[in-house]
């Protein structure tokens, strides 16, 4: 009794959760109910992203040869997306990272006269997906900087009703800045190797300001 008892009380606790997150697509759905850990998540996300050669996708967005963009070599930053504006799911791992239903892939590639940036987001709360792109020429950006802060997100609401939960999570932003405007684009914590490749492109920067 005790056993049918336990399969009955989980089968209606899946079922709620998946009203809950009834926009979620279904791998996805597994982790925020708890039915799938943190690293099989990275590996699904990181599956889905990998699969869409989202590299060659940017170059054909300009519509350029990769070779007309060598001043630096290109860096692809990538993360789990979070936005005050947006409301995702969110879900802190037993290994203390934010995670969402949404993850963020920036291709930028450095020309003699200009940065060019390809954003692909994908979202499994709206089984949707969204692109930017944009060119900003040396010249005109006025500062490039990284940032670690704590932002408040809104959890969706159960079911739709209600209002949405703030929730704190942890995030770290490459900016880059023109006057008039900024694009951020979401990036790992704690990869050396990406913070020195950056401290280069700042380096870059500033010596185009000397030109």
């Amino acid at each position: 009794m005790t056993i049918l008892y336990l399969i009955v009380f989980g089968a209606l606790a899946i079922f709620a959760w998946k009203k809950y997150y009834s926009k979620l697509d279904r791998s996805a759905l597994k982790y925020f109910v708890g039915l799938m850990s943190d690293n099989k998540y990275d590996a699904y996300v990181k599956s889905l992203i990998e699969s869409r050669n989202l590299r060659q996708v940017a170059l054909s967005k300009f519509d350029l040869d990769e070779s007309e963009l060598n001043e630096l070599p290109p860096l692809c930053l990538s993360d789990y997306y979070f936005d005050e504006k947006d409301q995702i799911s969110v879900k802190r791992g037993k290994d203390g990272k934010d995670r969402s239903a949404a993850y963020q892939v920036s291709w930028l590639f450095f020309g003699t006269e200009k940065i060019c940036l390809y954003q692909f987001t994908l979202n499994f709360d709206s089984n949707g997906q969204k692109e930017f792109t944009q060119e900003y020429y040396w010249k005109d950006i006025t500062n490039i900087t990284t940032l670690e802060e704590t932002k408040t997100v809104y959890i969706p609401p159960k079911n739709g009703k209600g209002f949405p939960t703030p929730k704190l999570v942890n995030i770290k932003l490459l900016t880059l800045i023109v006057p008039g405007d900024k694009c951020n684009c979401f990036m790992p914590k704690g990869d050396t190797n990406i913070d020195k490749i950056i401290r280069g492109i700042k380096s870059k920067l500033t010596e185009k300001k000397k030109e």
